[in-house]
């Protein structure tokens, strides 16, 4: 889904009107404002693989509780078929001690017993590098130019994924090292004389 399409209307446009035959996946965001949202776009894309990146308090207007943001994040976990497979983010409490039946693979920053974990992150003037380990054994290197912690919880969810849809370490590191920013978040430039200006505006 391209932009801030994550509404039912928006991937509903984002089918009719990106999506053409030559595509093998389809990878949707998926946001919500009330209970149903989720279950509602899982309805129209029938996902198989579900990666819930947190649960924190947002829209409380609507939600009113952190309870049921965690219920309608789930939605997705919950609409996956019995072969789907869930990719969790174990830094969040409130999804860690939520049991799940399904395939479920955990991630996490810093818990080294969790499926993913990450060491030794490093930042310089190209970007951020890190260790990924899988059961706590190192599996790879990578480099993005991307910054912030997030982006890199969000790349280690993303890298799960990638190895279960059967692409190579070296895939996936090209397509890591090839990341860009998104336009005033942790974006990195250089002015005229080379100081580094970091725009998250």
């Amino acid at each position: 889904t391209p932009g801030s399409y994550n509404t039912t209307m928006g991937v509903v446009r984002t089918i009719r009107e990106y999506m053409k035959p030559t595509h093998q996946l389809f990878i949707c965001e998926m946001g919500a404002k009330q209970i149903g949202d989720i279950k509602e776009i899982c309805d129209i894309v029938h996902p198989k693989y579900g990666i819930l990146t947190s649960v924190a308090e947002q829209h409380l207007d609507t939600f009113h509780n952190i309870e049921n943001v965690r219920k309608t994040k789930f939605e997705l976990i919950d609409s996956l078929p019995e072969d789907g497979v869930a990719f969790l983010n174990a830094d969040y409490d409130i999804i860690k001690n939520t049991l799940r039946s399904k395939d479920t693979e955990y991630y996490s920053l810093g818990d080294d017993s969790q499926d993913y974990s990450v060491r030794n992150i490093s930042y310089s003037q190209s970007g951020t590098t890190f260790d990924l380990f899988h059961f706590g054994d190192r599996k790879a290197t990578f480099t993005t130019p991307l910054l912030g912690e997030y982006n890199i919880s969000n790349i280690v969810a993303c890298v799960a994924c990638a190895y279960r849809l059967g692409l190579s370490t070296e895939q996936i590191a090209y397509g890591i090292h090839k990341l860009e920013s998104v336009e005033h978040r942790m974006q990195m430039s250089t002015d005229s004389i080379g100081r580094i200006i970091i725009d998250d505006a």
